[in-house]
C-alpha cells in the first residue's frame, strides 16, 4: 500500500466521523467535506435527450484549463468518486487530463454515460482509473430509444456497451443501467429489465423524471397514469427482476419507491474506501432522514464555477462561486448555512420539497411529505 493511499485511508476515517458530528449536531459549518464531486470542465454533449435541458439549447460552457486544476486541488484530496460532467456527456472532455488528476489524487472516475462514445479502445483507457459506469438507456425499443435520446443510434449503443462488459469485469468496473421514467417509456420497463440482463447486466436503477427541461410538463406520468396502472408495471419490474437476477433501485414516488435485491453483491471491489463510505452514508439516510442523502456528501461544479448541493443544480439552490472565492469559504458560507438549517428544520427550499431523492428515502419523516400531498391521479 503507497504511503498516499494510506493517506486516503486516514483521511476518509476522520471524514466521515466528522460528517456524522455534523449532522448529529445539526452545525451550520461543516468540518466534513464532499467525497462525492461533479465537475463540469465543460456541459458539451453529443445528444439532445428530451428530457434534459441540452434538448432546450444551452450555451456552451468551458472552464479553462489553469482554473480547472486550481479548483480541482481544492476539493480531490477528500474525493474518492469524481464525476466529469455537468449533465454532459463526461467522455467528450479531454480524458488525458481528467485521468491524470484521478492518478495524482487516488480518485475512481464514477460515470454517467450515453454509450454512444465508448468503445472497446476508450474502455481499456479509461479502465484503471474507473470504479462505476451507469449507462444511460432508458428503452428495450429501438424507436422510443432515438425519440427521447436524439441523435443517438440503438444498434451502437448496444455494441458499445456489448464490447465495454468484458472489459469492465476484466478490471473490477461496477456496471449498471440508468432509465428514466417518463409517459413515453414507463409501460416498457418490464421488457427493459430483460434487455439489461440480455446485454449481461445485474443492476439497474429507475429515476422518475425530474423537471429539468421544458418538455417536462408533456413528459411527467402525473395526471396520466394512475396508481393502480403504474404499481402494475412496478410489480411486473419486481418479477422479471427476480426472474433474472437483477437489483433495481425504484426511485419512484411513494409508496413504490425501494431496492430490489435478487443478487448479492460482490465482495471484490476495486474502490473499497467508496464501498464503506456508501455503507456509512445508508446509516446516515437512515439516522437523518429529514435531511437530503445527497447533500449530506455531494458537491456539484459547473463550468463557470458555480456550485450546488446537488445533481440537478438548480438555481434557487446556487451555494456560490468557486471562481470567485475559494471552496472551502462556499463550503461554509452563507448560503450553505442556511441551506443546512432549512434540511434540519423541514423548511425545505419548494425544489427539494417535492425531489424524490429527499422524500423517496423510506426514512424521510411522514409528518414533511408535502411533495407527496400535492400528488394528483386521474
Amino acid at each position: 500500500m503507497t504511503s498516499h493511499h494510506s493517506n486516503k485511508i486516514h483521511r476518509e476515517s476522520e471524514n466521515i466521523l466528522a460528517l456524522a458530528q455534523d449532522l448529529g449536531l445539526e452545525r451550520l459549518e461543516w468540518t466534513s467535506r464532499p467525497t462525492e464531486v461533479e465537475f463540469g470542465f465543460n456541459n458539451h454533449c453529443n445528444l439532445l435527450c428530451v428530457m434534459c435541458h441540452q434538448a432546450d439549447g444551452i450555451p456552451s460552457k468551458r472552464m479553462p484549463p489553469a482554473l480547472a486544476a486550481k479548483v480541482l486541488e481544492q476539493v480531490l484530496p477528500f474525493a474518492l468518486h469524481l464525476t466529469p460532467s455537468d449533465a454532459s456527456e463526461p467522455l467528450m472532455n479531454d480524458m488525458d487530463a481528467v485521468l491524470a488528476f484521478c492518478e495524482k489524487h487516488d480518485v475512481q472516475m464514477l460515470l454517467y454515460c450515453n454509450g454512444t462514445l465508448l468503445d472497446e479502445a476508450l474502455m481499456e483507457r479509461i479502465a484503471r482509473h474507473t470504479h462505476r459506469i451507469w449507462f444511460s438507456i432508458d428503452s428495450p425499443v429501438k424507436e422510443t430509444f432515438e425519440a427521447l435520446r436524439v441523435n443517438a443510434d440503438f444498434e451502437t449503443v448496444l455494441e458499445n456497451i456489448r464490447a465495454a462488459l468484458p472489459i469492465a469485469r476484466k478490471h473490477h468496473i461496477e456496471i449498471g443501467f440508468n432509465a428514466v421514467v417518463m409517459e413515453p417509456n414507463w409501460h416498457q420497463m418490464p421488457d427493459l429489465v430483460d434487455l439489461v440482463a440480455d446485454l449481461g447486466g445485474d443492476q439497474m436503477s429507475l429515476q422518475e423524471l425530474l423537471p429539468n427541461s421544458t418538455g417536462y410538463d408533456e413528459l411527467r406520468i402525473e395526471g396520466k397514469v394512475d396508481d393502480e396502472t403504474y404499481g402494475a408495471m412496478v410489480e411486473g419490474v419486481r418479477l422479471r427482476a427476480r426472474e433474472r437476477g437483477v437489483n433495481v433501485s425504484l426511485h419512484l414516488h411513494a409508496p413504490f419507491g425501494g431496492e430490489l435485491v435478487n443478487r448479492p453483491a460482490d465482495p471484490a471491489s476495486k474502490a473499497p474506501l467508496a464501498q464503506v463510505r456508501e455503507l456509512h452514508m445508508d446509516s446516515l439516510a437512515k439516522m437523518h432522514g429529514g435531511f437530503c442523502p445527497m447533500a449530506m456528501n455531494y458537491v456539484k461544479i459547473t463550468p463557470d464555477g458555480k456550485v450546488y448541493p446537488c445533481c440537478r443544480g438548480p438555481e434557487e439552490l446556487e451555494m456560490g462561486n468557486v471562481l470567485e472565492t475559494s471552496f472551502d469559504e462556499v463550503w461554509n458560507g452563507p448560503a450553505y448555512r442556511e441551506f443546512r438549517r432549512r434540511m434540519h428544520s423541514g423548511e425545505y427550499p419548494d425544489v427539494c420539497s417535492t425531489c424524490l431523492v429527499l422524500t423517496g428515502n423510506p426514512h424521510f419523516p411522514a409528518d414533511r411529505r408535502a411533495g407527496d400531498a400535492a400528488r394528483t391521479s386521474p
